[in-house]
């Protein structure tokens, strides 16, 4: 994951905007696809079969993993804040 600090995240221009998915790790915005909640079996599945592509990034530090981050590269992060929380995040609310 890459890490910015308060100044670099100033120097980003608007396609550049990251979010924090959680234990000081962060994603583009412009690359997320999807954030979905990772109860339902169809996501599950998606998980495993990505996991064993080598295509899954787990920054949930080994808490309870409660949502899906799909990018445009098949990529899923896994993360241990809510949906909503990251959509709260993505539209600028407080969260």
């Amino acid at each position: 994951m890459l890490y910015f600090s308060s100044k670099q995240e100033e120097k980003m221009s608007s396609t550049d905007k990251i979010i924090s998915v959680g234990f000081n790790n962060y994603v583009m915005v412009d690359k997320i696809v999807a954030i979905t909640s990772v109860n339902t079996i169809p996501i599950k599945k998606m998980i495993k079969k990505a996991k064993e592509e080598e295509k899954v990034i787990d920054a949930s530090m080994g808490k309870k993993v409660k949502a899906a981050i799909f990018f445009i590269s098949g990529q899923i992060v896994l993360s241990a804040l809510a949906p909503q929380t990251l959509y709260q995040r993505l539209s600028g609310e407080e969260g």
